[in-house]
């Protein structure tokens, strides 16, 4: 293993980094290409990268996808299809992305149907009918299943509601009942697992008794707002309401029927009769309750719709819904269900899940795109009236979710947030998300003050301080197996967010959703990107490290525009995590690495030794780096999971 303190290749003093170019354009979207090596895999010495690059000026860039698979449209601020990138593992010149635009609907995924004049008439007063002044619930399909086996023959709890309210109306209904609509078939239970519980009802339990659901134990609720886009609970209002004022955490869902509309068209019914968000930390995000079709007239289990088109539908209701709103939908759905009906897809892994699974085993398996889920829905025979469910975290994580501040839920799969240390700040320690989280800190209101930010899925959460109270505001952008990069791409003192994909940069120059502002072709699949101003010009440029059988072998380029190498050396062990920083405050980023608890830095990219060298931290901690307060150098940080 290579000393860090030992000069093993440098090309830098040949090609010194202190060259000019031109800033980063902050308006004109471009697209660039260099040749660079793929991560190595061959006996030998890895050669040098050569570059070429292109500029296109009449396409708009190729954009990080909001979801793992391609295809999704981009409506009001979310992200859009996937670019196509191919890195080849030879060392031969990668492809740079070509520009295109956006498809109407996913790429390769044909329209949801519209309606048209045949589907409107075949659906008619049958529809109707079947609807009724009731309508659907959350968790209907699987009810009928489990005692009748059709998701589209009603249970006995069904058959009783709907004759009441046919003969009495809703008013001579409740009479009838009391305070409770009629409980299913099967004998009512008292069973619940451990965890924060909750419930979600519809017109179905008619005027709620929530001072009673609350002193039973529920915490949260879910209450069916809308569905389709010609259903309104008349209980809404009473049951949101009085959730509320009984102190639970409470949020509203549809009930989606793809094949009748498009889901733009289904997410603003919902959000204008009631399915909005507002960070009061009351408020939980809104549930698109997309599950198996209730009704005959629309066809089988799937709306008769392909996967690809209940793909396109669900998209198009969730980027509707981001857009209005600021915050993904949750989903509600079966595994069986959803592997069916969506072809199993992985586009929605970002999105929070609500399962449903009615047993006393536990949730079962995962739905294909998500490892845990965030609520479970448990039984639709109590102990709670409608249907009973249980948060998957802590009742902080509850809490938090509620007012998206990024220390969320058990979606992630972890049990508590990070620790976040900052050598030197103050304060010098807080907590931020989770340990599946991807964190990292930047200067990114431009005060000169790094603050971290944690990526997830695809979704940040980025702060403008270093206190934990701070709740920080939410942004999509990027996949799940993305690198979260962070630059300041156009000189203008703001650091802003990227993703690094197989050698491919996809960066902004505004903190927000949306396209990307160029795309930076630069290392190869495999590599770790690091991001720093290398020669002092006020714009930050790409580098990567990958491991080599010499030791870490960096390269950097001084330009975002025509990404040349400007300069390689190997520094450190093939094993050590690479960093990058201006660790002497003298205007020029160099690079770092950290072994175990151990930091090695250079100060120069010119001769590049070892000129500081001291213990932070624990072997298992992840690095951070960044200036903990302004006009200092950049410090040392790690952030270890709990």
């Amino acid at each position: 293993m290579t000393d860090p303190n030992a000069l093993v290749l440098n090309t830098l003093e040949r090609k010194p980094l202190h060259v000019r170019r031109r800033p980063f354009l902050s308006i004109a979207v471009l697209t660039f290409a260099l040749l660079v090596p793929a991560a190595p895999g061959h006996a030998g010495t890895i050669p040098e990268p050569t570059s070429t690059a292109s500029v296109k000026k009449d396409a708009p860039a190729a954009e990080p996808s909001g979801s793992p698979t391609a295809g999704s449209e981009r409506r009001g601020g979310t992200v859009a299809a996937e670019p196509s990138v191919e890195t080849s593992t030879s060392p031969s010149k990668p492809t740079a992305p070509t520009p295109t635009s956006l498809p109407t609907a996913g790429a390769n995924e044909p329209a949801a149907p519209s309606p048209g004049p045949s589907t409107s008439e075949s659906a008619g007063t049958t529809l109707s009918e079947e609807i009724g002044e009731l309508g659907s619930y959350m968790g209907q399909g699987l009810e009928r299943l489990k005692e009748t086996g059709n998701a589209q023959t009603p249970t006995d709890r069904d058959r009783a509601l709907d004759e009441a309210v046919d003969e009495l109306g809703l008013k001579g209904a409740e009479l009838q009942f009391g305070a409770s609509a009629p409980s299913n078939a099967a004998a009512a239970s008292s069973w619940r697992p451990t965890g924060i519980q909750g419930l979600d009802v519809s017109s179905h339990q008619l005027t709620v008794d929530w001072q009673g659901a609350y002193n039973q134990g529920a915490r949260f609720a879910y209450v069916k707002a809308t569905e389709g886009t010609g259903y309104k609970n008349p209980y809404f209002s009473q049951q949101y309401g009085g959730s509320a004022s009984a102190g639970m955490i409470r949020g509203a869902y549809h009930f989606a029927l793809p094949s009748l509309t498009s889901g733009a068209a289904q997410a603003n019914y919902f959000i204008d009769g009631g399915g909005g968000w507002t960070a009061d930390g009351q408020t939980l995000p809104p549930l698109l309750d997309v599950e198996y079709n209730p009704y005959s007239s629309l066809g089988n289990d799937c709306y008769n719709m392909s996967a690809s088109q209940m793909v396109t539908w669900i998209r198009d209701f969730s980027n509707t819904v981001l857009a209005r709103t600021g915050r993904v939908p949750m989903i509600y759905t079966t595994t069986d269900w959803w592997n069916r009906c969506t072809g199993a897809s992985q586009a929605f892994s970002d999105h929070p899940l609500h399962l449903a699974a009615y047993n006393q085993a536990g949730p079962g398996t995962m739905p294909n795109g998500w490892t845990t889920y965030t609520v479970w829905q448990y039984s639709a025979t109590g102990p709670f009236v409608g249907d009973s469910n249980v948060w998957n975290g802590t009742s902080n994580q509850l809490a938090a979710f509620a007012r998206n501040s990024g220390i969320e839920t058990g979606q992630q799969g972890a049990t508590g947030p990070n620790e976040v240390h900052f050598r030197g700040g103050v304060p010098a320690s807080s907590s931020m998300g989770l340990s599946s989280d991807k964190l990292l800190t930047c200067d990114w209101d431009g005060n000169g003050v790094s603050t971290p930010a944690t990526f997830y899925g695809g979704v940040w959460i980025i702060r403008n301080s270093l206190s934990s109270s701070d709740p920080g505001f939410r942004l999509s952008y990027g996949s799940g197996t993305d690198q979260p990069i962070c630059g300041d791409w156009d000189g203008n003192g703001t650091e802003t967010i990227g993703v690094y994909r197989n050698g491919v940069a996809y960066v902004k120059n505004s903190n927000s959703s949306g396209f990307a502002d160029g795309v930076i072709v630069f290392g190869a699949k495999g590599d770790t990107a690091i991001v720093g101003d290398w020669d002092r010009d006020g714009n930050d440029t790409l580098g990567v490290a990958r491991p080599s059988t010499s030791g870490k072998q960096f390269y950097l380029t001084n330009s975002n525009l025509r990404p040349s190498v400007a300069g390689s050396f190997v520094f450190g062990n093939a094993t050590d995590v690479p960093v990058s920083g201006d660790w002497d405050n003298d205007g020029y980023s160099t690079v770092g690495v950290k072994r175990g608890s151990q930091w090695f830095l250079a100060n120069s990219n010119l001769r590049v030794v070892t000129n500081v060298t001291y213990a932070y931290g624990d072997t298992s901690d992840a690095p951070i780096t960044g200036r903990w307060a302004r006009g200092r150098a950049t410090s040392v940080g790690v952030v270890r999971a709990r």
